[in-house]
């Protein structure tokens, strides 16, 4: 058994101004310790991001995700999905199809030559399409009615494996907010 080490909360942190890593810089006058702290609020500040959906280059489709409220958040989800399904590979597709259900911060594009994504909101509410109603109805599914699951697979195509490598690109931005999300998991030599 591992000795216990006792911290005292009361004793305050000193900070040595003369440590070797305040005076190291990289090059050019800039420390490590402002490039650190430049790190910290990038990834501090990093709520949402774009993944685009492959098959449709043209219109530049992607959806905004939002970071979870916290990992309860992903682990009800979880949760609910292996009460629903028995068997591992129905659990992994509905699991990847609920988190992005459930993270979905709008449906954007954004063809070539457009700088920003654009919200897809053909009735101009002000707000993007979700994996909704709205989007039923612009995928011309039957009288926009169907379950949130539905849009999704129906928005693939109903290619489940093109809905997990979406899923694995969140998955990866969940862990890692810089992750390169255009690259190929194969190409990330991981």
């Amino acid at each position: 058994m591992a000795d216990e080490i006792e911290y005292d909360d009361s004793t305050p942190i000193e900070v040595d101004e003369d440590a070797p890593v305040l005076g190291f810089s990289e090059g050019g006058g800039v420390s490590f310790v402002d490039v650190f702290r430049e790190e910290l609020k990038e990834l501090a500040e990093a709520e949402t991001c774009f993944i685009p959906v492959k098959g449709y280059e043209r219109t530049g489709l992607q959806i905004r995700y939002a970071m979870p409220e916290n990992g309860k958040q992903l682990d009800n989800i979880a949760r609910k999905v292996t009460r629903e399904f028995k068997d591992a590979y129905s659990r992994n597709l509905y699991i990847s199809i609920d988190t992005m259900i459930v993270l979905c911060d709008g449906v954007f594009v954004q063809p070539q030559g457009v700088e920003e994504p654009v919200m897809l909101d053909p009735e101009e509410f002000g707000q993007p399409c979700q994996f909704d109603e709205r989007l039923a109805q612009i995928m011309g599914m039957n009288g926009a009615t169907g379950s949130a699951r539905q849009v999704v697979k129906h928005l693939f195509g109903g290619n489940e494996l093109a809905i997990m490598a979406h899923s694995e690109r969140l998955s990866r931005w969940l862990q890692n907010t810089k992750a390169d999300l255009e690259a190929e998991i194969w190409q990330l030599g991981e």
